[in-house]
């Protein structure tokens, strides 16, 4: 065998969580420090999300996704940094509001800045951060030869001191009028204005004139996919389980590209692949459908699907089982997250018993991967 590794390979991680979800689960009372919750609510920004069930429990939900699930809509919006920091804008959607806003460009060799809970955070070259006169901290490079240093500085806006007349406040508008000057492309989100992205008493964003965008989720239907059995994993020893994880999670993203690999009708030589479903033994063929959302994904939005696809699935007569996968929009530059796959495996109860037991969840976190 080749030895592929290499140093991008060597950086890329994936944590792996199994957890027992409760038999009932309140949206208005989410649960915050417990995975897959926890990983949900991490990952602010995200681009794309997929969902992926059997195309028998999808058409017993079909009528419920298309009308009860929250519109997803956001908005494009050119603006400089100096701009946030002006009259109503400044006053309605940072100091007061909820808002999620990030720049164009990618995280590692761009200018990228970001909004979320009042805080600023802009990812600097070298040269521009010690340009601005700004206080922030190195990046971690993840022991990268060659990588350029690149400083990232974090601005609390909702603080009392963060107003116009104040020392601090009046060295970051100088920095934001005299060094990062730039009109850059954001995508904008208003999570006070609940499900709609975008406040219907102001979709002018204070004059700022954004394009409002809406995402609609694609079918794709996958046919004669063989579906693994996901037997329930209490008494596994830890390395089996360890190995049943990454097998479920290596066929979930199989299934997502669409790869002949799992086809029940696939026949390709051994000697071009080695792959084989998990469990193909007692696998079944099913056809899969798989959803996908693209645009500025929120965690609030990502969660009220998971709490739908948990409530809705959960009334059908069989038992089954659903996968959910995002990726960042913009990998962090300090905690370098990439995106996280969920799946909720079928429960052994029946429907109507009182002593149904819960479904597991496993949870996937991938952290520093080299193809976002």
């Amino acid at each position: 065998m080749f030895d592929l590794q290499d140093d991008a390979s060597r950086r890329e991680k994936c944590y792996t969580s199994v957890a027992n979800l409760s038999a009932f689960v309140d949206p208005k009372h989410p649960p915050t420090k417990k995975a897959p919750f926890s990983t949900i609510w991490g990952h602010p920004f995200v681009h794309t999300v997929e969902v992926l069930l059997p195309e028998r429990v999808y058409k017993t939900i079909q009528s419920s996704v298309e009308t009860k699930l929250p519109k997803l809509r956001y908005a494009r919006v050119f603006m400089s940094l100096s701009a946030l920091l002006e009259g109503d804008f400044f006053n309605t959607y940072v100091k007061t509001g909820n808002i999620l806003m990030i720049s164009e460009g990618r995280s590692g060799s761009d200018n990228v800045f970001t909004l979320k809970d009042g805080v600023l955070k802009l990812e600097l070259s070298k040269e521009i951060y010690e340009r601005t006169g700004l206080t922030g901290k190195p990046i971690r490079s993840g022991g990268r030869k060659h990588a350029k240093e690149r400083f990232i500085v974090e601005i609390n806006l909702r603080l009392p001191s963060m107003l116009h007349g104040k020392k601090g406040f009046e060295r970051i508008a100088w920095a934001f009028k005299n060094v990062l000057t730039h009109t850059v492309a954001w995508l904008f989100y208003d999570l006070a204005s609940g499900s709609n992205g975008i406040s219907d008493a102001d979709t002018s964003l204070k004059g700022n004139h954004p394009h409002i965008l809406e995402s609609d989720p694609v079918r794709t239907d996958y046919r004669d996919i063989l579906v693994p059995p996901f037997a329930l994993w209490e008494s596994t020893p830890e390395q089996e389980l360890r190995d049943n994880c990454d097998e479920i999670s290596e066929w979930l993203a199989m299934v997502s590209l669409g790869s002949p690999r799992v086809s029940s009708t696939d026949d390709i030589d051994p000697y071009l692949s080695r792959y084989s479903v998990p469990d193909a033994s007692e696998a079944k063929p099913a056809d899969i459908v798989s959803l996908k959302w693209r645009g500025l994904i929120p965690p609030k939005w990502v969660m009220g699907l998971f709490y739908h696809l948990l409530r809705e699935t959960g009334k059908s007569s069989e038992s089954s089982w659903f996968g959910i996968s995002a990726g960042a929009l913009g990998k962090e530059a300090v905690e370098g997250k990439d995106g996280y796959m969920v799946m909720v495996l079928p429960s052994d109860g029946a429907e109507g018993d009182a002593d149904k037991s819960s479904q597991s969840a496993v949870c996937w976190e991938f952290v520093g991967a080299s193809v976002i």
